[in-house]
């Protein structure tokens, strides 16, 4: 599953908190000023933990 985070939008963290091996989360510019950030980077690193992957998206979309 691949989930992504955008100063706009992001995922349940609750959705975030399940992920695991072979999931995907992409953090888009932009995503780590969000108010709630630091709630997200504790659901990410949960995530990491269970074997989950981070991408984080370039201004150039790679």
């Amino acid at each position: 599953m691949i989930r992504i985070i955008r100063p706009d939008y992001a995922p349940a963290l609750g959705d975030l908190r399940v992920m695991g091996l072979g999931d995907i989360i992409v953090v888009q510019p932009g995503a780590t000023d969000r108010r709630d950030w630091p709630r997200y980077q504790d659901a990410i690193g949960q995530a990491v933990a269970r074997g989950a992957e981070v991408q984080r998206q370039t201004n150039g979309g790679a």
